[in-house]
């Protein structure tokens, strides 16, 4: 793209998922007109996506000090403090979205999840179904009462709204997944991996949000090597920063820590600014005595570190200076 680029084609570039490119043409047109406050708040939104949390934050910032909240803003608002799990801030922001006019779905079913984060059920049964009234088609709104009915013990009524969330999205891996573990979980213990293998034998091998399900049942049964495993290959065949996380999660209750800590290490230097995976580097490389890697990584992170750049200082002095 051309330095003379329009808004519009940098959106282009962002709806196609052209991250890297987008940034580069949004700063240009900012670059000609410095307080456009649309072109900022969609920046935000764009570094947001690319887990530059720092940076969409500062331009979030600048948004709307030209130009106030917006729903738009609010969403994004909403967006980043979910990314960062601070629940009850996020709620603020999707309800502010939805005060100030967002007319979609999205900031609703953001809002039941926060809800469901905090263990308030009501109050996300109440988001999710005004989400359901606005957009039936919804799938997501669908598969947050279904996780509703869950928490509260109703499992037959959870399987019913999972299968909802299904019949309005064939497509959608992660309702179908939610509905399949909803059901294999009536099953007796000993017959609920066989069932999840069957189906990623047949049909459904490519579906992460069921390689997921068979993890989780696996690490539930006690055998975490076997679910380290599972992750391990939902990663290999997505290339998938979450499956990555949770296989160091699975590997560190597996007692394979030199390994699980390589992982962790990798998810970090991706994934700078989240907290509870930095802590958890940072405890399990002083648990197994890897101080070197340890300050290896903390001075690798220090550059990318973003707002989270204070915590990685001060393990930094906790190791005192180099000999």
């Amino acid at each position: 793209m051309s330095g003379t680029g329009s808004l519009e084609e940098a959106l282009e570039l962002k709806r196609s998922g052209r991250l890297d490119e987008a940034v580069i043409a949004i700063e240009g047109v900012l670059a000609r007109s410095p307080a456009n406050p649309v072109a900022l708040a969609h920046l935000a939104e764009v570094q947001l996506r690319r887990r530059r949390l720092a940076d969409a934050g500062d331009a979030l910032e600048r948004a709307e000090s030209l130009a106030g909240t917006t729903a738009f803003t609010a969403r994004v608002r909403g967006d980043l403090r979910y990314r960062e799990q601070r629940w009850r801030d996020a709620a603020r922001s999707y309800s502010d979205a939805d005060a100030l006019g967002d007319k979609g779905s999205w900031s609703l079913v953001q809002l039941a999840r926060c809800h469901l984060r905090l263990n308030e059920l009501e109050a996300a049964r109440g988001a999710a179904s005004r989400a359901v009234e606005r957009n039936d088609g919804d799938s997501s709104a669908w598969v947050v009462l279904g996780d509703v009915a869950l928490r509260e013990g109703r499992e037959d009524d959870a399987v019913a709204l999972f299968e909802r969330a299904h019949d309005r999205a064939p497509g959608d891996e992660f309702a179908y997944a939610k509905l399949i573990e909803a059901r294999v979980l009536r099953l007796a213990p000993e017959d609920r991996e066989r069932e999840v293998e069957v189906l990623l034998r047949t049909a459904d091998q490519g579906n992460r949000h069921l390689l997921a399900v068979l993890a989780r049942l696996r690490s539930a049964g006690g055998d975490d090597k076997q679910a380290a495993e599972t992750w391990a290959a939902r990663r290999k065949l997505h290339g998938d920063p979450y499956a990555r996380k949770m296989e160091a999660y699975a590997l560190r209750k597996a007692g394979d820590l030199e390994q699980a800590a390589t992982l962790f290490r990798a998810c970090l230097l991706a994934d700078p600014e989240d907290l509870i995976l930095f802590r958890t580097y940072v405890h399990l490389q002083r648990k197994r005595g890897a101080l070197d890697e340890l300050r290896s990584t903390l001075e690798e992170l220090v550059p990318l570190a973003g707002g989270r750049r204070g915590a990685v200082y001060g393990e930094l002095r906790k190791l005192g200076p180099t000999e």
